[in-house]
């Protein structure tokens, strides 16, 4: 994801008036409830990445110069050394921009992309940041190919990330210690996958060959091999991320059966796969609670158009569905405790967004308020279904979720022309009031312990 020195909000949701800032924007404010556990990661408006608790009173930016030991690779004889000078500061010290924040399966470290734009040249790396001893390692440097997403395997020993290139993407897994090389798992656009136990990635891709072949399928890596063990299904399979329940017992994806698209659950090696859910045409995600019994899913019936028409949850062991909300939906979260799904909505010829949180189990449906969308929140959203494996903006007592935004008071009905800075805003919701954490273009809590 490719960002600037200066972030602007979205410009698909359309802005307002100075006039009107006092009425309908609400600014950071004291008065908000308990503060939840946990801690945040976020990219400020400054390009750099930070990282504190969830009152988040003295923030720390762990790539502002000074932050951190700069642990630097040797291009020519591949050796690492530490260097005295840490890594530049945001665009005003470096031109570089650093983005998608990932903490590690035990929220001890943090990787990150930066891109660095120089008058003859462009770089493009990966940095994990350890947190206790307040150090960076370059994981990885390229001068053409830009980072375009990243995830940790399981066990917190890997770090996996996308490539864009010319003529499509190429997953690569990097071991995260000094002086490794790097291995290519597999090209492809679009790409898609999640990692089971060590050594296993199910993959949603369309090759990049002359065949074109669309295909999910499960992966085996050894340190000297890898091998695709099995093909799921193959054609037009309409949805992102195949996915392992949390608890690593099955497997979900979205197969094609006699030009039907069914969610289809199966045991974690693939046999015995079930359909649990048959699909209405059109695009679909689904996201797994974390009590690895029940999956929401959702259709987006218009191509092109990420708007999910409502919102269902579905037992797996049972395959009953329900409605959780029949609303315009652009991304849903579950809840580290499973019982509370937070969505966003698309309200009908207005120029927000929408929060909303449903209780799965009473179905009550709370609104926590609208806002403005950065550029780099629409992305994740956009993909949420990919980044459920990989981020939450859920806080781990399930209390609070966190997003980066403009946050509106009331329901303006026309766009006009101004808006303040985003900040990272804490939700809690019980109802109280929303916390103002600092100016922010993206935002995600550590993973729940």
């Amino acid at each position: 994801m490719t960002t600037s020195a200066v972030r602007s909000v979205c410009a698909c949701l359309q802005i307002f008036t100075a006039a009107a800032v006092i009425s309908i924007f609400t600014l950071a404010s004291n008065a908000y409830g308990a503060q939840p556990p946990g801690a945040i990661t976020y990219v400020g408006t400054d390009s750099n990445i930070y990282y504190c608790d969830a009152k988040c009173a003295q923030p720390k930016c762990i790539t502002c110069k000074a932050a951190a030991i700069h642990v630097r690779r040797d291009d020519a004889i591949m050796p690492v050394t530490l260097a005295d000078d840490a890594p530049d500061a945001g665009p005003g010290a470096g031109g570089t921009d650093y983005g998608w924040p990932t903490f590690s399966p035990d929220g001890q470290r943090i990787a990150y992309s930066a891109e660095t734009h120089k008058q003859a040249e462009d770089s493009f790396a990966v940095w994990v940041y350890d947190l206790a001893r307040s150090q960076a390692m370059l994981i990885f440097e390229s001068r053409s190919e830009r980072i375009v997403y990243m995830v940790w395997t399981p066990d917190g020993n890997h770090l996996s990330f996308l490539l864009g290139e010319p003529r499509g993407l190429s997953l690569v897994l990097a071991e995260v210690k000094e002086s490794t090389p790097v291995r290519i798992v597999t090209t492809g656009m679009p790409l898609y996958f999640d990692w089971g136990t060590p050594g296993e990635v199910a993959l949603h891709t369309l090759a990049l060959d002359s065949e074109r072949t669309e295909k999910v399928s499960l992966m085996s890596l050894t340190p000297t091999s890898q091998n695709t063990v099995k093909v799921l299904s193959s054609g037009r399979t309409p949805f992102k991320t195949p996915a392992w329940s949390p608890d690593g017992k099955h497997l979900a994806y979205i197969a094609n059966y006699h030009a039907e698209s069914n969610i289809v659950v199966a045991d974690a090696d693939a046999s015995h796969p079930r359909s649990v859910v048959s699909l209405p045409v059109g695009e679909n995600s689904f996201v797994w609670a974390p009590d690895s019994a029940h999956l929401a899913y959702s259709t987006a019936i218009t191509p092109q158009d990420p708007t999910y028409h409502g919102l269902k949850l579905v037992d797996i062991a049972t395959a009953n569905s329900k409605w959780l909300t029949k609303d315009d939906v652009a991304a849903f979260f579950f809840a580290p405790d499973s019982r509370h799904v937070a969505f966003i909505g698309v309200p009908q010829e207005k120029p927000y967004y929408s929060w909303s949180v449903v209780d799965v189990k009473t179905g009550l449906e709370k609104a926590l308020g609208n806002f403005l969308a950065t550029p780099d929140e629409s992305t994740a959203y956009r993909y949420f279904d990919q980044l459920a494996v990989s981020h939450t903006i859920w806080a781990p007592d399930s209390s609070a979720f966190i997003y980066a935004g403009v946050r509106l008071e009331g329901s303006p009905e026309k766009a006009l022309g101004f808006a303040p800075a985003p900040s990272a805003w804490i939700v809690p919701i019980d109802g109280s009031k929303p916390h103002a954490v600092a100016n922010a273009v993206l935002a995600f809590f550590s993973p729940a312990k």
